[in-house]
């Protein structure tokens, strides 16, 4: 009995050898084969970026806070907290005109459509219009002093809680006749380049306004309103009237920096410390996203097919614009906060402005990596 016992244990023992994948000989093959499992294994992804180069260009005295570049990439202007205003050959990046006449920071500046014509915002609640080729200001675009004399206690217990209409943001109207400025005052207003003289003027009562751009999807005005009672900056529509058509935001939701894409597809708003909101163009929201630092400059990439996101500590954050999912980053090779960064679409090239005043250009375009 413990006879049959034996052979049928080893019979079964053979049976289970003989299925295992770790049976029969071990021979050379077998062990490449299991050196060749390993390999196999997939691995981390890297970042597809490491190799880019920042290479500095030029620089502002003090901090830069803007990056701007011609519609044909020809010019490329800075702004920095020195009062000055830089155009330079975007090409070679020579130094082309420094603008001066601002008493305060410049906050930013953009071309007219033509390129002929400079507009620039400033903490001396001035914007200023500039034939850049001259070195010249045509027109100081500025708010005439109030009567006090003239207004009761009531008016001017009012005027005192309205904080100075320092100009935060400027751009020029489509056909560059006209320029839109925002400013902390609330009000978004509308100036004639040639006569300096302003006409229509949106009011957004306690809400500070940061930012403001042409719709690319529809006649009107896009801003960013900072309002005081809450501490959100809303997403605001306005029409060419200067009536208001929409606002969006909330706690999650801030829309202190923004950025459009240019096939009028996306908007992406950020809160400048944790969290980034992608609109339609039209305002419905459709992703909120988590950037893991903080920043303060958004853009869209070549094609819209990457997004960029300037952070704090020297590095532009890639996100994949079909997942919106982080790809990688570009270092600049400084721990210095970004503060401004604009794409030329020239070349596909990348230039960002540094709060140590430097100007910074990755030449080369920041494209997907390969699948």
């Amino acid at each position: 009995m413990n006879k049959r016992l034996m052979v049928v244990g080893l019979a079964v023992v053979f049976l289970l050898g003989a299925c295992s994948p770790d049976s029969g000989d071990k021979t050379k093959a077998d062990a490449g084969a299991g050196k060749a499992a390993k390999a196999e294994k997939p691995k981390k992804a890297g970042n597809p970026y490491k190799a880019l180069v920042a290479v500095e260009i030029g620089k502002h005295a003090k901090s830069a806070t803007h990056v701007a570049f011609s519609k044909d990439g020809q010019f490329m202007v800075t702004t920095g907290k020195d009062k000055l205003v830089k155009v330079w050959d975007a090409a070679g990046g020579k130094l082309l005109k420094d603008l001066k006449g601002h008493t305060g920071d410049v906050m930013m500046a953009a071309f007219s459509p033509d390129g002929q014509l400079v507009v620039s915002a400033s903490s001396d609640e001035t914007a200023r219009v500039w034939d850049w080729k001259k070195g010249k200001c045509l027109k100081v675009l500025k708010e005439k002093p109030i009567k006090k004399k003239k207004l009761t206690d009531e008016e001017l217990a009012a005027l005192a809680a309205i904080p100075p209409p320092q100009v935060a943001w400027a751009a020029f109207s489509s056909d560059g006749k006209s320029v839109i400025t925002a400013s902390d005052d609330f009000k978004l207003k509308i100036w004639d380049v040639k006569t300096g003289k302003k006409g229509i003027e949106m009011e957004d009562l306690g809400c500070r306004q940061r930012r403001v751009y042409r719709r690319v999807d529809a006649a009107g005005w896009l801003s960013s309103a900072g309002c005081m009672d809450d501490g959100i900056a809303y997403l605001r529509f306005w029409d060419d009237k200067g009536m208001q058509t929409g606002s969006y935001g909330d706690e999650d939701h801030d829309a202190h920096y923004i950025a459009i894409d240019r096939s009028t597809k996306f908007m992406v708003t950020a809160d400048g410390s944790m969290s980034m909101s992608v609109y339609s163009a039209q305002g419905s929201l459709l992703k909120r996203l988590l950037v893991g630092a903080y920043h303060f400059c958004l853009e869209f990439g070549p094609g819209d097919k990457t997004f960029l996101v300037g952070t704090d500590g020297g590095k532009v954050f890639v996100f994949d614009t079909d997942t919106w999912r982080r790809i990688g980053s570009l270092n600049v090779g400084e721990i210095v906060a970004i503060d401004g960064m604009a794409l030329n679409t020239a070349d596909n090239s990348l230039t960002v402005a540094m709060r140590n005043g430097k100007i910074m250009r990755f030449s080369q375009p920041i494209k997907l990596p390969a699948k």
